[in-house]
């Protein structure tokens, strides 16, 4: 079957249309709809069909912008757009994005499916072998949702043995090189897409100019494959460890503030800067050297030695000033931090008082 996608904003349009379609002999499936070219980008990007029938008009995004940010994609698919006898010269515009098929409204099912045999041979006349390109749709599809994962995590390692093991599938030397380009924009593009949306990142563009007009080999695709992975990498790597580093300082600020509440726990924390409690402190110890506890612990003794230092202040009122609830917990902690008791400390100031 050749996967199709009907966009159109007029709801009796587009649901006629998915009939007359759907009901044809030719072998067409419609695998999706959207009322308007933002919807139709989105489902082109999950479902990469075969054929788009669009309209020309329609809001937030128009079949024209439509059919150049898919072409700028890399998708492979063919396109069927509609227009009105006023909307002739958008039809002309259409034919330099390698649009060449077009209907005229009011759509006449003869019309339409002259239309779509025209489309159909254009399609096998490619000789494309579908049992092949069933299973590119599936593999572009899982594998580059898979390695957006690696990349985001930061998994270099696992990250290009996925990209070889791309260039060594889909990259052929009995191919042609328009072939191999349009796959590798096709898969890098799907990846870019995927990482974009997990954060507001600045994720680099695939250089489809590069691939099409200075790339001319098989090897030199593979290697800009490969090495497009690793800047993606360190982009997330760079990104997510500034980000990092920005969580980890408004968490010790908060500690700062809040460290006489005897209740402060790394789940209030955690809560603040809107993280998990596993992985707050995963990336407090990675960051600050020790675990969120032993910091905590080290700056209320920070404190509590400023506060020791002040002869007018009684050593037995401390505890509650720094988030302790008896006396004997602070003194333990005090001397796990500095070898001696606060009593001792005292002395070692010269204080006599207690």
């Amino acid at each position: 079957m050749i996967t199709t996608l009907i966009v159109e904003d007029e709801s009796l349009i587009r649901r006629s249309l998915v009939k007359l379609v759907s009901d044809s002999s030719l072998e067409f499936s419609v695998i999706g709809e959207a009322s308007n070219g933002s919807e139709g980008l989105e489902l082109c990007k999950s479902l990469l069909p075969q054929v788009v029938i669009t309209d020309i008009k329609m809001p937030q995004l128009n079949g024209l912008d439509l059919i150049k940010n898919v072409r700028d994609l890399g998708i492979q698919c063919e396109f069927i757009i509609l227009s009105g006898y006023g909307d002739f010269v958008f039809a002309q515009e259409a034919i330099r994005y390698g649009v060449i098929e077009y209907l005229l409204k009011p759509i006449k099912t003869e019309q339409l499916y002259m239309t779509l045999q025209k489309v159909k041979n254009k399609l096998y006349e490619r000789q494309v072998d579908w049992g092949k390109y069933d299973q590119w749709l599936t593999y572009s599809s899982d594998e580059a949702t898979r390695l957006s994962n690696l990349i985001w995590s930061m998994n270099e390692n696992e990250a290009l043995q996925l990209i070889e093991n791309f260039n060594q599938q889909w990259i052929l030397d009995n191919e042609t090189m328009a072939e191999q380009r349009n796959r590798s924009i096709e898969f890098l593009s799907r990846i870019n897409v995927q990482l974009q949306s997990y954060s507001k990142i600045q994720i680099p563009e695939v250089d489809k100019q590069k691939i099409h007009t200075v790339i001319a080999s098989g090897k030199d695709l593979k290697m800009y494959n490969t090495n497009y992975i690793s800047t993606l990498v360190a982009v997330i790597r760079e990104n997510r460890n500034f980000s990092t580093h920005q969580t980890i300082k408004r968490a010790i600020k908060y500690i700062e503030n809040n460290y006489k509440d005897n209740e402060l726990s790394q789940q209030a924390v955690a809560e603040y800067v809107n993280l998990s409690v596993p992985y707050l402190s995963q990336i407090f110890k990675q960051t600050v050297g020790i675990s969120f506890s032993q910091y905590l612990i080290q700056y209320r003794m920070e404190v509590a030695k400023q506060l020791l230092a002040d002869p007018d202040r009684k050593a037995y009122d401390i505890p509650e000033l720094i988030g302790y609830t008896d006396y004997a917990h602070f003194t333990k902690s005090f001397k796990k931090v500095y070898g001696v008791t606060p009593r001792e400390y005292r002395k070692s100031l010269g204080f006599t008082n207690s």
